[in-house]
Order: structure tokens, then C-alpha cells, then sequence
């Protein structure tokens, strides 16, 4: 056999190693291989690809971003809508589960976790601020009863419109025109007189349930009052405002109205 022979039968054995190497890693670039055990490269079909359900995605940016319910009860609106998404993720499926469930579940648990605490927070300072003005009111109420009518009118006062803790108030108002002048008109009030009269000891029970309210954004509790000993006819109205304090950042109570409580009056409807 001669040496061109040799190189031809040479070459002509190499064919079939390539054609069968090309068969096994496939025919197109865009195949995916999948290792086996015996047989090594092998094309993976479209059913061995789990589904991609880009809700469960959407449900988990919107599970993270419902943080902001906590913040403003506005903003409920995005657990809601991640619930949504996420239940939308979770339906059924036949085969092989789909991608995205888990991070469904995950955008669950931060929406419910996160819509729960923006419906728990605002109940809970809404039952803290109606105690804090119903003891605030009651005590206000007391006050008056003693007489001590320098104190109510400072009570009256915003935080940082009042007199220093040391002033001797009596003095104070004595010595001002314009707050003897506050002074004379509280004492000339028919509500102050009564409720003096009756004196500091009356148990002062609620007429309704305080009320919890944010106006000009300041938070506000409206008490109505009345006397069960009968000294006191009417029915009265504390209405206490919160206001946060500019040097230490804590809330100062003060008491923006107190009067007789007024019924309004509803005209009657034509049928």
C-alpha cells in the first residue's frame, strides 16, 4: 500500500467520526444540551423548560414596595394588588411547576405582613390618642371644678405660647391687662361658674364615644361630658388638640374648645 493510499483511507476513516459527533451535539446552535449519564450531550425538548409566570415576579416588587402601607393607609392599595398577583401566580398547573410561584409566595407574605400592619398601626394611635384625650379632658374638667382658672386658661394655650413652669401665674394674670381682661371673661362664663359650683369631685362620665380626627393636620379628640349627680344640667364639649412639640418632638395636649354642646340642627327632608 502506498503512502497517498494510506493518507486516503486515512482520511476516509475520519468522516464517519465527524458525522457522528455532529449528530450527537445536535444540528442547530440554538438546541439546548442536556448531560446525561451514559450517552453524554443530548437535546432537551421544550417540555423538559418549566413556564415562566411573570405575575409571581410583579406580585413580589409589589409585596416589597407595600411597605408604604405601614406609612399612610392610602397606600393599602399595593398589598392588595400583590395578593392579587400572587394568587393569579399560584393557580393551577399541569406538568412541571412553573417558575415564579416561589417568588409569589414570598410577595404573599411581605403584602399580607405589610397590609396588616397598615391596618393594625393607624386602629392602634387612633385608640392611644381617644385615651390620652378623654384622660386629658377629664382632668381638665377637674381643674375648672377647683377654681384654678389661671392654669385652664394657660391649658388653653398651644405648648409654646404658655408662661414658664416657674411663673406664679396669679401674679402674671394680675399684673396683665390682656390676660386679666381672659381671666375676667372666663369667670363672668356661666359654664365655668356651674361647673365650679358643682365642684371638683363629680364623676364625670362620656356622653358618646370620643371622637378621633385630623384637622389642618392636627390631630384631635372630641369628648362630650355630662354630670350623673344632675349639679351640672348640660351637656359639655372638650374637644382636645395634639400637637407636636418643635424642641422636643413630643406631643403637647391643650384644649381648643370647651363649651355647652350645641345639637345641630338637620332641616327636615320634603318627600
Amino acid at each position: 500500500m502506498t503512502d497517498s493510499e494510506k493518507n486516503s483511507g486515512s482520511t476516509g476513516g475520519s468522516v464517519p467520526e465527524t458525522q457522528s459527533s455532529s449528530k450527537i451535539l445536535g444540528d442547530s446552535l440554538f438546541d439546548v444540551p442536556r448531560m446525561g449519564a451514559e450517552v453524554g450531550y443530548e437535546e432537551a425538548s421544550d417540555d423538559d423548560i418549566p413556564p415562566f409566570r411573570t405575575s409571581g415576579v410583579v406580585c413580589l416588587i409589589l409585596g416589597m414596595l407595600s411597605f408604604a402601607a405601614t406609612v399612610a393607609w392610602q397606600m393599602l392599595i399595593l398589598p392588595l394588588a400583590a395578593i392579587g398577583f400572587g394568587v393569579f401566580a399560584l393557580r393551577r398547573w399541569s406538568g412541571q411547576r412553573p417558575a415564579g410561584t416561589t417568588v409569589a409566595v414570598i410577595g404573599l407574605l411581605l403584602a399580607c405582613g405589610f397590609g396588616a400592619a397598615g391596618v393594625t398601626i393607624p386602629m392602634a394611635k387612633r385608640k392611644t390618642m381617644g385615651d390620652q384625650g378623654v384622660y386629658f379632658a377629664k382632668e381638665y374638667l377637674k381643674l375648672v371644678g377647683r377654681g384654678d382658672y389661671e392654669l385652664a386658661l394657660e391649658l388653653r394655650k398651644e405648648a409654646r405660647n404658655r408662661q414658664v413652669s416657674e411663673m406664679n401665674l396669679q401674679k402674671a394674670y394680675a399684673e396683665d391687662p390682656v390676660a386679666r381682661e381672659s381671666m375676667e371673661t372666663v369667670t363672668e362664663s356661666g359654664l365655668v361658674e356651674s361647673v365650679k359650683q358643682a365642684g371638683p369631685d363629680i364623676p364625670w362620665e362620656l356622653a358618646e364615644p370620643p371622637r378621633v380626627f385630623v384637622k389642618y393636620n392636627n390631630e384631635r379628640v372630641d369628648t362630650y361630658w355630662v354630670d350623673p349627680t344632675g349639679k351640672v344640667k348640660d351637656k359639655i364639649q372638650v374637644l382636645m388638640q395634639w400637637t407636636p412639640s418643635e424642641k422636643t418632638g413630643k406631643g403637647e395636649w391643650h384644649v381648643n374648645l370647651f363649651q355647652v354642646a350645641r345639637e345641630l340642627l338637620v332641616a327636615p327632608s320634603v318627600l
